[in-house]
C-alpha cells in the first residue's frame, strides 16, 4: 500500500488463529478479564472490538477522551469519517500499532511493545512474554475478583508449550485449592474465576508439543491429575469460532458460580513462523499448506454465505473496509512526524506512581474481632519499644517490641483499614507464618482474607 517501514523489534504473529481469538470473546463482557502471551494482539483486538459492540457511543466517547488525555484519539479523529463505534475502531487499532512500533502515542506509551500491550479499559489486561507468565497473574486477578466480590471471570491465554512451565502448574494448583469450597464462607462464592486457555498450535517455538516436547498425547487430559472435576476441561476446534463461542459460554457459567477453574484445550494453528527470524526448518511447506487449505477466515466465511447470513457482495465491501482501516492506521503509527518515539527521560516519571491512597476502597473490611480485643495487640502494650532501659541497661528480648512486632503491627492496621487487603502463603493462617509475624491475624481475619497456599511460590 505505499507505506515503507522497517519495523526492528520482535512481532510474534497470530495468523490463523483468528477464530480461537474472536470466538472467545464473543459471550465475554466488559468486566470480564483476559491475559495473554507474546502472541495475544488478535486477543487484543478481538477483546477491544467486543467492547466497542457493547458499550454505547457516550460511554466510548469519554473512555477515549480520557486515555491518556485523549492523545490517541486526537490522531485518528482528524481523518475520521463516521460515527463513535466507527471511531473507536480506529482508536483501538492505532493504539495497538502504535504501541507495537515503540511510540508515545501507543496505549501504553510504547513501553510495553508488542509482547505487552494492552487496554485495561476494555478488559484487554496487561500481556506477558516470559512463556507461561500471564498464569500466576491471571489467577491473582481471579483471586481479587473472587474475595472482593467483583463481577466477571479472567481467562489466561497461553500456548501448548507453557504446559511444561513451572509457573502454569503453580497457578492451577493455587486456583484449585479445596479451601475455597471447605473452609472459606459460603458467601465468598467459592474458587476463584478463572480459565486457563491454551492456544494449542502444536508448537513451542520450534518444537513439537505432540509426539516430541510433551507426553500427555492429548493437552485436555492434564486436568484429570488437578482435581476431581478434571479442571471441566474440554477441547474445542479452534477454528471454528462458534464452537470456541459455545464453549466459553459454558464454561462461564460454571466459573461465575464458583465451580472452577476450568482448563480449555483449543486447537489451532500458526500458519507465520514463530518471530521474523524462524524459517520453519521444523515443518514442511506440505504441512503449513494443508492448514492454509482450511483457513479460519475464509472457512468462515463460507459458512456464512452458505448459511445465506451474508451476501457476496457485502463481504467484498467488509473486506476493502478492513484494508483501508488498516492501512490508515498503519500510515499514521508508522509516522516519526504524527506518532513519535517516546523520550528516555519518561521513564523516570512513570517508575513511581507518586501517589498515596488510604484505601483501596470505602467499604468496611470485613474482620472477626475488633482490633482492641487481639491477644498479641494487648501483649505489645506491655513491652518496650527501646532498647534500653531508663538505666541504659539492656532489656530482655522478652520484653522488647521487635522487627516482628513491628511488621504484624503494621499489617493489622492496614486489614483495618483496607477491605482489599489479603495475605496468603505458605503457613501463613494458625502455623502463624515461618516466623511469627502472623500471630494473632488467625483470630482476627476470615479465611478470604488470610489463607494458606500450596508451595507454589512463584505463583504466590
Amino acid at each position: 500500500e505505499g507505506i515503507e517501514y522497517n519495523h526492528l523489534g520482535p512481532a510474534h504473529l497470530s495468523i490463523g488463529q483468528e477464530a480461537a481469538a474472536v470466538g472467545q470473546c464473543i459471550p465475554l463482557a466488559i468486566e470480564d478479564f483476559i491475559f495473554g502471551s507474546h502472541r495475544s494482539h488478535g486477543e487484543v483486538l478481538a477483546k477491544c472490538f467486543l467492547a466497542i459492540d457493547e458499550l454505547d457511543e457516550n460511554e466510548l466517547l469519554k473512555i477515549m477522551k480520557s486515555y491518556m488525555d485523549g492523545v490517541c484519539l486526537k490522531v485518528v479523529e482528524k481523518e475520521h469519517k463516521g460515527n463513535i463505534k466507527s471511531l473507536a475502531q480506529d482508536f483501538v487499532l492505532y493504539g495497538v500499532l502504535a504501541e507495537i512500533f515503540g511510540r508515545a502515542n501507543g496505549f501504553n506509551k510504547g513501553l510495553g511493545g508488542s509482547m505487552h500491550v494492552f487496554f485495561a479499559p476494555f478488559g484487554s489486561m496487561p500481556n506477558n512474554a516470559i512463556v507461561g507468565g500471564a498464569a500466576d497473574i491471571s489467577v491473582g486477578a481471579a483471586l481479587f475478583k473472587r474475595i472482593n466480590q467483583k463481577p466477571g471471570m479472567v481467562i489466561c491465554n497461553i500456548g501448548d508449550g507453557s504446559m511444561g512451565c513451572g509457573p502454569v502448574w503453580e497457578a492451577m494448583m493455587l486456583a484449585a485449592m479445596d479451601q475455597y469450597r471447605t473452609l472459606w464462607d459460603k458467601d465468598i462464592g467459592g474458587a476463584p474465576p478463572i480459565l486457563f486457555n491454551f492456544f494449542n498450535n502444536f508448537y513451542g517455538m520450534g518444537g513439537q508439543t505432540s509426539g516430541e516436547t510433551m507426553g500427555y498425547k492429548i493437552l485436555a487430559r492434564v486436568g484429570a491429575g488437578v482435581n476431581p472435576e478434571s479442571l471441566h476441561a474440554e477441547r474445542v476446534d479452534g477454528y471454528n469460532p462458534l464452537a470456541v463461542a459455545d464453549c466459553i459460554e459454558r464454561k462461564k457459567k460454571i466459573l461465575l458460580k464458583g465451580n472452577g477453574p476450568v482448563l480449555l484445550d483449543t486447537i489451532t494453528y500458526r500458519i507465520s513462523g514463530h518471530s521474523p527470524s524462524d524459517a520453519s526448518s521444523y515443518r514442511t511447506k506440505e504441512e503449513i499448506s494443508a492448514w492454509q487449505e482450511s483457513d479460519c477466515i475464509s472457512g468462515y466465511e463460507e459458512y456464512l454465505k452458505k448459511n445465506r447470513i451474508i451476501i457476496f457482495s457485502e463481504v467484498d465491501a467488509l473486506k476493502q473496509e478492513v484494508i483501508l482501516r488498516i492501512t490508515k492506521s498503519l500510515r499514521l503509527a508508522a509516522s516519526l512526524e504524527i506518532s513519535p518515539r517516546v523520550k528516555s527521560d519518561f521513564i523516570e516519571s512513570v517508575m513511581f506512581s507518586h501517589r498515596y491512597k488510604d484505601r483501596m476502597e470505602q467499604r468496611t473490611p470485613e474482620v472477626l474481632i475488633p482490633k482492641e480485643d487481639n491477644s498479641r495487640v494487648r501483649s505489645l502494650t506491655r513491652k518496650y519499644r527501646f532498647a534500653l532501659d531508663k538505666n541504659g541497661k539492656t532489656l530482655p528480648k522478652v520484653k522488647v517490641f521487635t522487627y516482628r512486632d513491628a511488621l504484624f503491627e503494621a499489617m493489622l492496621y492496614r486489614f483495618y483499614k483496607d477491605p482489599t487487603m489479603v495475605a496468603y502463603g505458605e503457613e501463613n493462617r494458625d502455623w502463624d507464618g515461618a516466623f511469627a509475624v502472623y500471630r494473632g491475624l488467625t483470630d482476627a481475619l476470615p479465611y478470604h482474607r488470610l489463607f494458606n497456599t500450596p508451595i507454589s511460590e512463584g505463583a504466590i
